[in-house]
Parts: structure tokens; C-alpha cells; sequence
């Protein structure tokens, strides 16, 4: 038996027309070369819709999947990780359940995968509404190596949190006993997914948009607080353990301040609860210059709205 390179884990809850074309784009890329490489797991969250069903669809078709249904929800945090810890092979792609990944792709992954000993290969994606096209098959990827992990993170930063676009050297860690600590801070994937960053002696951004992820598809939590306070209490945490350099939170929240929060809080959309962004937001990035720049005048302004 050929020993396994890479788990494609698909942690799922009551998606099942999504992860139903999750998994033909990936399935329809698993050419005989490298079938016997690969490992896919999906995690199903206790689904009430028909999500067994089109698993069992895959299966029957002859495709080897590690179906796993939780006898009950979980939370995400927790059905993440179980991806995450159930991997067996050398590199896990934690893929969530309504991405898609582009044609011609995979074979490319596993050909960069092979070529060396790689911490994290970051991935982009075409964010799309409604539809998205492709163009022809691509016949190489482009890509940047990283030998500094700190200018890998000023690269990826907060895209560290998007499951799908980082694919993880597991070997990398020699304890994981440490990931449940992160259960229920809606990032627990930055457990294992910094720490092997600056455990890896290279990290490789692909400059290619290799996945298809659908826009504003996320929500149901507070979205200021658990990428304010609760990211910069992750990151402080991992720091505290000696897992990653300091630098890392400031090198995010820089980010963070010039364009995620600018381009969320812009947005007046109803999938997040409501929150005090002053209240929360000067506290921790009081000290950020960006932060008075940027992020303070459009809080300001929505107070005035009201």
C-alpha cells in the first residue's frame, strides 16, 4: 500500500447540496496516480438533512471515504478538529463543505506536495456570488517560498483562519495535546496551523486561485469579538507556549485593522450579532496607529447613524 501524502478532511453540518458539489469537484481530480496517496474524510456534525445519503452516493460509486457521523452537534470548533486529529497522512487540507476546488488543481498539489518538505501551502481563492467560470487547466503553479516565517504570516496573516486555503505538514507536530485547549474560540485551527509555520524550515503561498469559495457565506457569531479579542487571545496563548514568535499579533492585527474590520463593518449584514465595537475594539488596539485611522472613523459613524 502507498503510503499516504495527503487527507482532504471535510468537516460538513446540514449542507448537503453544497457538499455534494464539494465533493464531485474534488472526486472527479483522484486520477489511479494518485489514488492511493490520498485519504478523504468527511465529518458530518449530526446533519438532520440527507447528507448520509449523498456520502453514501460517493461511496457506493466506489470512491474510499472515512465517513464519520457525530451522535450529536459538536459545535465547529470541535468537528474541525476532529478532521484535523483523525488525518493520517503526512499533509491534511481541512476543506470546508461549500468550496469547491478549481479543475486540474489537485494533480498539481500532490506533484508541489512530493517536491519537498513544506510546513503550509497556502492557497487563494475566487470568491464568487451565484456562478464562477474557469478558464483552460493549468499546467503549473505559481508560487513564492517563504524560508522566514514572519514574512509567510505578513503574506498570509488573517487568511491563516480560512480552513481551506492552508494545507498542513501534520508531521510537523510532535504533541497535539494542546488543540482542545482552543475548542469554542471559533479558531481553533490557528492551534495547529501557526505552531507548524514556525516549526517548518519552508512555507509556500501559491499565487494561483486554486479554490472557488462562496461570498458571504459565513456568519452566526459576533464577529468583532472573536476576531478582536478572541484572535489576539489565541495568538497571545500560542505565544505564552513558546509555539510562535510575538511578532505574529502585531503583524495580524495589522491586517486585521486595514482591511478585514474596514470591509465588515462597512457591510450592514444581518449574519452576525449585533456588537459595541467601541467597546471592544479600543481596549485591544488602542495602541495601533491603523486603528485611528481606519477602523475608529466608520465606528464613529455608525453611532451617528443610529
Amino acid at each position: 500500500m502507498e503510503e499516504l501524502l495527503l487527507t482532504v478532511a471535510i468537516p460538513t453540518f446540514n449542507r448537503a447540496k453544497l457538499l455534494d458539489k464539494c465533493l464531485e469537484a474534488m472526486l472527479s481530480q483522484i486520477s489511479d496516480d494518485i489514488k492511493g496517496s490520498i485519504e478523504l474524510i468527511v465529518s458530518d456534525n449530526d446533519s438532520k438533512d440527507n447528507t448520509t445519503e449523498i456520502v453514501n452516493k460517493y461511496i457506493n460509486k466506489g470512491f474510499a471515504i472515512n465517513y464519520y457521523k457525530n451522535s450529536e452537534n459538536i459545535g465547529a470548533d470541535r468537528n474541525i478538529a476532529a478532521c484535523f486529529l483523525k488525518a493520517k497522512a503526512k499533509y491534511v487540507w481541512v476543506f470546508s463543505d461549500d468550496d469547491f476546488i478549481l479543475p486540474g488543481y489537485l494533480k498539481l498539489i500532490f506533484d508541489l506536495l512530493k517536491s519537498d518538505d513544506i510546513g503550509n501551502i497556502y492557497l487563494n481563492g475566487l470568491w464568487f456570488n451565484g456562478s464562477y467560470t474557469t478558464e483552460n487547466k493549468p499546467t503549473a503553479i505559481n508560487y513564492i517560498q517563504y524560508d522566514d516565517p514572519l514574512k509567510f504570516i505578513d503574506r498570509v496573516n488573517y487568511w491563516s483562519t480560512f480552513n481551506t486555503g492552508n494545507i498542513l505538514n501534520k508531521s510537523l507536530l510532535a504533541n497535539l495535546d494542546h488543540i482542545p485547549k482552543f475548542y469554542d474560540s471559533n479558531l481553533v485551527q490557528l492551534s495547529w496551523i501557526l505552531p507548524i509555520v514556525f516549526s517548518a524550515k519552508q512555507n509556500i503561498a501559491i499565487n494561483d486561485q486554486v479554490v472557488a469559495c462562496m461570498a458571504d457565506n459565513t456568519g452566526g457569531y459576533k464577529l468583532l469579538t472573536v476576531f478582536g479579542k478572541g484572535y489576539n487571545d489565541v495568538l497571545k496563548r500560542l505565544v505564552s507556549k513558546g509555539m510562535i514568535n510575538k511578532k505574529v499579533i502585531r503583524i495580524t492585527n495589522n491586517h486585521l485593522l486595514q482591511s478585514f474590520f474596514p470591509m465588515f463593518i462597512n457591510k450592514s449584514s444581518k449574519k452576525f450579532e449585533n456588537e459595541n465595537g467601541l467597546s471592544l475594539m479600543v481596549p485591544i488596539f488602542w495602541s495601533y496607529k491603523s486603528f485611528w485611522k481606519t477602523v475608529f472613523p466608520i465606528l464613529i459613524k455608525k453611532i451617528i447613524r443610529r
